[in-house]
């Protein structure tokens, strides 16, 4: 009943009206194609890394399977290194015919990837994924609240007791400082080697996925160990009403990197005004993060620290994720990573 390929570039009006009538109505990618043209075109082969399901007697996409390789931000990374999966849905009338799965067989089967991921796995999906022995989990959500504000308008502080600063929370030889797309080649050679943990992302890879954003606008630093680069962090600041949260979403370096860093966070809130700083993850070593002052965001704690922001949610979200790797081989996974931190809407940008 279906074929399954590739979308060709020619394919990007009816995927579109397929996501807008299946997926959501003016998704984002519907209104703006260059955000999905950033995110999905393959330039070089003309295609979308989308797979999808044709019904061969109408001819009309019954279902969707997006992807993202790392390729698709650095052409030098094998495209068989990572994919991430992003939006897969099969619409109604196809059910029962295993679409969803045989587009997830084709992904597997023709680009082959060493490392297969999902960030935003739903609830649907995880049986999918465990039934074909993926691993499965839920990302950790740590944070920092402002020690310097004392009335919060997006997070919810009942039960909170902030941390003291504490002699392992604290290096006076360690400092970060924003850098910019030229400084990524320079001296940071080290922190990207001193990473174990896959995928193994690039200079390049991070100029193009967060310096040349086509909406968002990130910030990225550097810790400074003595004369040393030892990690890069990216931040994306997030606005409602005036008031701002600072979110980690990608992170360079061994997870030792981060030891010590809680005076810097702390003035980074204070210099920004920002209620707080948070970051999801899974793979960075924990208590490297609480010797950098960060506190475990925990089922029933009474704490909210809102993740979404368009439109401002002032509820927790737990964000599950799915991955397929290497037998032996660890892991790390961030909020930057598929497409957990992409727009939603084209206004109220800061």
């Amino acid at each position: 009943m279906y074929e399954i390929r590739l979308a060709h570039e020619a394919d990007r009006k009816a995927l579109v009206q397929f996501i807008n009538q299946h997926w959501k109505i003016n998704h984002i990618f519907v209104t703006c194609k260059k955000l999905l043209d950033w995110q999905h075109l393959d330039q070089a082969r003309k295609t979308y890394n989308f797979v999808i399901g044709i019904e061969m007697k109408t001819q009309m996409i019954h279902g969707i399977l997006g992807f993202i390789p790392l390729t698709q931000f650095d052409p030098e990374i094998p495209l068989k290194q990572l994919c991430w999966m992003a939006i897969w849905k099969v619409q109604a009338s196809a059910r029962g015919h295993k679409l969803g799965r045989r587009l997830l067989f084709y992904l597997e089967d023709t680009i082959k990837p060493d490392i297969l991921s999902t960030v935003g796995a739903s609830e649907m999906t995880l049986s999918i994924y465990q039934a074909r022995g993926y691993e499965t989990g839920q990302l950790s959500h740590y944070f920092i609240l402002n020690p310097y504000k004392s009335t919060f308008h997006l997070a919810t502080t009942k039960n909170y007791s902030p941390p003291c600063a504490k002699a392992h929370t604290i290096n006076a030889d360690k400092k970060i400082d924003q850098i910019f797309e030229n400084d990524l080649t320079n001296n940071t050679t080290e922190c990207f080697l001193a990473q174990k943990n896959l995928p193994r992302k690039s200079p390049g890879y991070l100029v193009n996925r967060y310096f040349q954003h086509p909406i968002y606008h990130y910030q990225v630093y550097r810790i400074q160990d003595g004369m040393d680069t030892t990690g890069i962090i990216v931040i994306r600041i997030c606005s409602h009403k005036g008031s701002l949260a600072l979110r980690i979403v990608d992170f360079i370096g061994s997870s030792e990197a981060l030891r010590g860093l809680f005076g810097q966070w702390t003035s980074l809130l204070k210099n920004t005004d920002a209620e707080y700083i948070d970051f999801y993850n899974t793979g960075i070593d924990q208590d490297n993060l609480l010797s950098s002052g960060f506190v475990l965001r925990e089922e029933g704690d009474g704490i909210v620290i809102p993740n979404y922001f368009e439109p401002f949610l002032k509820k927790n979200v737990e964000i599950n994720y799915m991955i397929k790797s290497p037998v032996g081989k660890t892991y790390r996974i961030v909020k930057g990573d598929s497409d957990q931190d992409r727009p939603n809407l084209m206004t109220g940008l800061p």
